[in-house]
């Protein structure tokens, strides 16, 4: 059950990596990604498609992997909107006990 649950994380990191970061990969890098992290493809099924090896899609998929995580730790994009979303989630889970005006100031400061 572990490895399911890593697996799921991964597979969701990686959609987000790519929804991030996806415009700055080639074309042909990030249809290679589209293919075989979020359509589940096999290598052989998204090198027949590509017109290139299995080992060529392995080769693009790394490689990309590696230029998005790399942006990511450069940029921060994913950690940010992971923090925003916990203040926002903290904001509500106390907004009874929040000044009203304190509030709706930091509620339109994170929607912003």
């Amino acid at each position: 059950m572990a490895t399911t649950e890593i697996t799921l994380q991964q597979r969701i990191r990686d959609g987000l990596l790519l929804d991030a970061y996806g415009g700055l990969l080639t074309e042909k890098q990030r249809l290679a990604c589209e293919m075989v992290l979020l359509q589940d493809l096999s290598l052989a099924e998204a090198a027949e498609t590509l017109g290139v090896s299995r080992q060529g899609v392995h080769d693009l998929v790394t490689r990309s992997k590696e230029h998005m995580e790399g942006t990511e730790r450069s940029l921060g994009l994913l950690e940010k909107e992971s923090r925003r979303e916990q203040m926002t989630q903290m904001l509500e889970e106390n907004k009874t006990r929040l000044p009203k005006d304190f509030y709706e100031t930091f509620s339109s400061l994170l929607e912003a």
